[in-house]
C-alpha cells in the first residue's frame, strides 16, 4: 500500500510545499478564467496542503484521495473542507465543480493508458460546463532525468531512504521508500514501493482530446512555456463545447 499509516504522516511533515508553490499560479488562473468560481475539487488531495489555501480564499473545497491515512490527516489539517476516500478511476460524487485540480504528479501512478483515460472521463463528468481542470504530470523525460538517484531525509525522530530508478523501455519509474521511525528507544521500519509511468506529452494530449478537453500547457516546474525536455508539464483544461 502506498501512503500507508507511517508514510502518510511523514509525507505531511516533509513533502507538502508543492501546494504552497503552486497556489499563486492556480489562483491567478482561476480568477482570470472563471472569476465566479465557488466550488473546488482537489483529486488525489493527499493531506490537504492545497485545499488549505483553497478554503482560506473562500472556495467550497472538497478533497478525494485513495489513501484513508492521507484523508484522516487532511480532515485534521483542513476542517472546512469535505473529504472522501475514493479511487480517481471510479470517482463518484453527488455534485459538479467549477474547478478541479490534481497535482504533484498523482496521475503518473496510473501506469496504464486506459486508466488515465478513465480518470479524465471521470473528471469531465464532475466538471461544470464552463469549469476548469488543472493538473500536472511527470514526463517520460522527467523520470528519465530525475529518477535514478538515492537520497536520505533525517531528523532526530526518523531516517528516510529514497531510492529511485527508471526503466526507459517499460517507461516505468520505481521509488523505494524505506523508513525508520523512532518509538521510544527503538526504531520501527516500514517500506513502500511507488510506481509511476513516464508519459510523453503526445500521449497525454491525445487522451485529453479523446475525452473532450481543450488545453494549454506549461512547464510544471517554472510555470512558463514548456521546454523540449520539461520534466513536468502542467495543463489548464476546459471541456470542449459540442
Amino acid at each position: 500500500m502506498v501512503y500507508g499509516k507511517h508514510f502518510a504522516r511523514i509525507y505531511d511533515a516533509k513533502w507538502t510545499p508543492w501546494g504552497k508553490k503552486l497556489w499563486p499560479f492556480l489562483f491567478k488562473v482561476v480568477r482570470e478564467k472563471r472569476p465566479e468560481a465557488e466550488t473546488w475539487l482537489d483529486v488525489c488531495c493527499g493531506t490537504g496542503s492545497l485545499l488549505e489555501y483553497v478554503c482560506k480564499r473562500g472556495f467550497s473545497g472538497v478533497g478525494v484521495d485513495n489513501s484513508r491515512h492521507q484523508i484522516k490527516i487532511a480532515k485534521s489539517n483542513v476542517s472546512e473542507a469535505k473529504f472522501y476516500t475514493q479511487d480517481i478511476r471510479s470517482l463518484s460524487l453527488s455534485q459538479k465543480f467549477d474547478v478541479i485540480t490534481c497535482t504533484y504528479d498523482s496521475l503518473n501512478y496510473l501506469t496504464v493508458k486506459r486508466d488515465l483515460e478513465r480518470a479524465f472521463c471521470k473528471i469531465s463528468s464532475h466538471l461544470n460546463p464552463d469549469g476548469i481542470f488543472i493538473f500536472d504530470m511527470n514526463t517520460y523525460e522527467g523520470l528519465q532525468d530525475q529518477w535514478s538517484k538515492t537520497f536520505t531525509v533525517r531528523d532526530p525522530s526518523m531516517t528516510i531512504i529514497v531510492e529511485s530508478s527508471f526503466d526507459s523501455k517499460r517507461e516505468i519509474g520505481q521509488c523505494i521508500i524505506t523508513g525508520f521511525l523512532k518509538e521510544g528507544r527503538l526504531f520501527r521500519k516500514f517500506e513502500e514501493i511507488h510506481i509511476e509511468r513516464g508519459y510523453r506529452s503526445a500521449e497525454i494530449e491525445q487522451l485529453l482530446t479523446k475525452t473532450g478537453f481543450s488545453f494549454r500547457k506549461y512547464d510544471g516546474n517554472t510555470l512558463k512555456r514548456p521546454k523540449k525536455r520539461s520534466g513536468r508539464l502542467l495543463y489548464i483544461c476546459h471541456r470542449r463545447l459540442s
